[in-house]
């Protein structure tokens, strides 16, 4: 009972560091900043451990990183779990060597993603689920790179959307 307890006081300080934009990047689309949780070692130490406890029984090779917030505590996840990295590219041209492309949607808009050829077993991480749109985009892109994709991870799942993904998923926090 007591490590349930800490458990939900240690998310709940996770949760009290996000913070909200109205109309950024655009109008109409609320920003979730997890800029402060990165700031204080704290919460950040805290978020990658619910990471790792949600996908702890999970077999895969890789961490398949998308840009360019992904990059930042999928890093450490993958430092600590000794994973390999796999960069999902949403600028074009970046990569060297044989990479496949997709476009793909986002909540508002579209985009590219990028990755370079390879092959074995990946989870998907990115720090924001919306709609699924750029995870599904991650999927379609590192299946055409010869990957196989089987499981996604997210910091944060906004509640507010349907989320339509190609994957199974776990998410560290809900809003």
């Amino acid at each position: 009972m007591l490590t349930l307890h800490i458990k939900t006081m240690s998310l709940i300080y996770v949760k009290n560091k996000i913070e909200f934009y109205q109309d950024f990047p655009i109008e109409g689309v609320e920003y979730i900043d997890l800029n402060p949780i990165y700031k204080d070692p704290k919460a950040r130490d805290i978020l990658v451990e619910i990471c790792i406890e949600n996908i702890k029984n999970i077999e895969f090779d890789y961490l398949a990183l998308i840009e360019s917030r992904g990059f930042l505590i999928g890093s450490i996840i993958a430092d600590k779990l000794n994973k390999g990295i796999i960069l999902c590219r949403s600028k074009k041209d970046r990569l060297p060597g044989k990479i496949q492309t997709v476009r793909h949607k986002l909540e508002y808009g579209e985009a590219v993603m990028q990755v370079q050829e390879g092959e074995g077993k990946v989870m998907i991480f990115d720090d924001v689920l919306a709609t699924g749109g750029t995870a599904n985009g991650a999927f379609k892109v590192l299946n055409l790179g010869g990957y196989t994709p089987i499981h996604s991870l997210f910091l944060v799942e906004l509640s507010k959307f349907d989320v339509n993904c190609d994957t199974s998923y776990s998410s560290a926090i809900v809003l």
